[in-house]
């Protein structure tokens, strides 16, 4: 070649290497935002941690989660969720700068928060909590244990349990209490992964059935962070890691509502210990199973 064309071919590869530096740069930007994210959602469901250590220290068990009131009955009462009883009995109007369990609780002035948003509840990353579609969003949600029945976890309606009960039985570092579990859109009659569908009757473990009616879709899944529902502030195990579709019976006992998030890699688990991991998808469904069961009681799911 003559010098002019090995001149072009030098003038080919550098602007070859800068078109993929400038590639390798954009595409570490998303990246790098959705690390951040996820590190502030960890920040969260690690602040839900502390809080639950100091709640169970004053009252020598966890909050308990009352009788879940049906759909068809408005005019119940509804038993507060396990977030909003945290609030109330800590005297905090969000958990955002809780330190160490060990360390005196200083209560904020003010009063505990209604229906609105608060900080530390909306995960970064679930793009509907951050969209303002609700008055009091909620990304993060109590287990209630393996199956739809909701009857074998630590916040199982009517089950009163303490952090030494369960580190006595399956320990704190195997015992799921929170997760993520994506806000619905709004939208009710859109068969999305973040909706669900109500449905007639006691569900078993077989699975959600298929849904011939459009209006039996709701959008509005974690709407508010106050009552104890499976619309909102509780889940299970039933399905694996971002599975769906979701369910829940009309009378508000049983459902297919699990875990999931927005963000690429999996899902953030807090556990008893405090510690928050990132679950895949691909974690094996008889382990992710027996994460939320916490110690032993009678099943009570109907067969299959």
């Amino acid at each position: 070649m003559t010098r002019y064309g090995l001149t072009l071919v030098e003038v080919v590869v550098v602007l070859v290497i800068i078109a993929l530096a400038v590639l390798l740069l954009l595409m570490a930007v998303p990246q790098g935002r959705e690390q951040a994210r996820l590190v502030a959602c960890r920040r969260n469901l690690g602040q839900i941690g502390r809080a639950l250590a100091l709640y169970d220290q004053m009252q020598q068990k966890l909050p308990t989660v009352g009788d879940l009131a049906g759909l068809d009955e408005p005019l119940a009462t509804p038993s507060p969720g396990p977030l909003r009883t945290l609030l109330d009995t800590l005297q905090l109007p969000d958990l955002t700068e809780l330190r160490d369990p060990k360390t005196p609780l200083q209560p904020r002035p003010g009063p505990v928060p209604g229906e609105m948003p608060v900080p530390g509840f909306i995960c970064p990353s679930d793009p509907n909590a951050t969209a303002g579609r609700f008055a009091a969003p909620v990304s993060y949600r109590a287990s209630t244990g393996a199956g739809p029945s909701g009857n074998d976890g630590a916040f199982t309606p009517g089950r009163v349990l303490s952090l030494q009960e369960i580190e006595a039985g399956d320990g704190l570092s195997y015992s799921a209490a929170f997760s993520e579990r994506l806000v619905g859109d709004n939208q009710p009659n859109r068969i999305m992964p973040f909706n669900y569908q109500i449905v007639p009757g006691l569900l078993s473990r077989a699975g959600c059935p298929t849904a011939s009616d459009p209006s039996a879709w709701r959008g509005d899944a974690g709407s508010s962070w106050t009552a104890a529902n499976f619309r909102s502030t509780l889940y299970n195990h039933a399905l694996p890691p971002n599975g769906h579709p979701s369910c829940l019976a009309a009378d508000g006992k049983t459902a297919f509502m699990g875990a999931s998030s927005g963000h690429i890699r999996g899902l953030n688990l807090l556990r008893f210990d405090g510690a928050v991991t990132l679950v895949r998808p691909s974690i094996d469904q008889k382990v992710w199973q027996e994460l939320a069961k916490i110690g032993p009681t009678e099943s009570r799911e109907p067969a299959r």
